[in-house]
């Protein structure tokens, strides 16, 4: 299976289509194997028949394949063991279409700044370097193009640490409080994590799965260090045998609004609509959120290159003038 979240959300939104129409697992593989798929996909479905044919359960058989991430290991094995395997398809045809839309929200918004930055740097260079003497039509361009690969090798450094801080983050406390503190994106990676929370534990009580595994599968398909932490502690109250409400009261990683109706849906037996409802406004919440990151990270480049850029050219010229009044002394 194919990482894209777009090809995801087309995948499981014709599968759990399928299943609800009333095919089961094999005979929906079959006609989703005829309809001209992408290759990962394709490639999914073999993997899937594969492990069905060997005696693998459904879940074993998706988790064979390296495209599948934890968060659709977990929603799948939840939904096979309740019987509601159509409805966890569902599940996840809605996560990632809200991340494919995210996506796609964040790079249409850094289009335009990504085209100031070069023309910023062209600005910057170029007439710099002719003030200097270096009119050559090719050191120009050598100078232009080494100050562009600096911005591009930083750029993919600083990629590769954001994407090394966001898998570090999914197991790790701190790391999870880094993110927490960026403007934006923090609050969008939060909603992000609660909405996986919440759909997992839907899928288990669902499937009627004990409520110590229901928290440790969920807060593992969080992906989110401090949630992860919370699961543990109160995976260690289920254990004993109490109420979660009051673990769930008592931990700050959890927005209060969601722990006092969890406390109360525990007491007055409507978990299961209450998850469900939560999954939603999570989920709500994060596109929200990401809609207003990709509007306002986006902006804060602007201006810090059009800062970048108006400070080359009152350089340029206060440069220029000097460079008169020297010559008429």
């Amino acid at each position: 299976m194919t990482r894209d979240a777009t090809n995801k959300q087309l995948f499981y939104t014709e599968m759990s289509k399928l299943l609800e129409a009333g095919f089961d697992i094999r005979k929906a593989a079959g006609v989703m194997g005829n309809s001209r798929l992408p290759a990962a996909q394709a490639k999914l479905l073999v993997t899937i028949n594969a492990g069905l044919e060997s005696g693998q359960t459904i879940a074993g058989a998706f988790a064979a394949d390296e495209g599948v991430g934890k968060l659709e290991r977990s929603m799948i094995a939840a939904g096979e063991r309740g019987g509601k395997l159509g409805r966890a398809f569902g599940h996840l045809a809605g996560y990632f279409g809200m991340v494919a839309a995210s996506r796609r929200e964040v790079i249409r918004g850094m289009i335009y700044p990504l085209i100031l930055l070069h023309l910023g740097v062209f600005v910057a260079k170029v007439p710099m370097q002719m003030m200097g003497g270096e009119a050559d039509i090719g050191d120009l361009f050598v100078g232009l193009l080494a100050t562009l690969a600096v911005i591009y090798v930083v750029a993919v450094a600083g990629f590769f640490l954001i994407c090394w801080l966001q898998k570090k983050a999914a197991v790790d406390v701190w790391a999870d409080k880094i993110f927490a503190f960026i403007p934006w994106v923090g609050k969008a990676r939060r909603n992000m994590a609660m909405s996986r929370f919440c759909k997992v534990y839907h899928a288990c009580l669902l499937a009627g799965i004990p409520m110590r595994e229901t928290v440790q599968v969920s807060a593992d398909s969080s992906q989110s260090g401090r949630l992860l932490a919370a699961g543990k502690r109160i995976e260690a109250i289920a254990v004993e045998g109490n109420a979660l409400g009051p673990g769930y009261m008592a931990e700050t990683s959890f927005p209060a609004a969601f722990s006092r109706s969890y406390s109360n849906g525990e007491e007055a037996g409507t978990l299961d609509k209450d998850m469900e409802v939560w999954s939603r406004v999570f989920q709500e919440d994060a596109e929200s959120s990401v809609r207003m990151a990709s509007l306002m990270i986006p902006k804060v480049f602007y201006f810090m290159i059009m800062g970048f850029v108006a400070w080359k050219i009152v350089s340029f010229f206060t440069g220029y003038y000097g460079m008169l009044d020297s010559i008429g002394e």
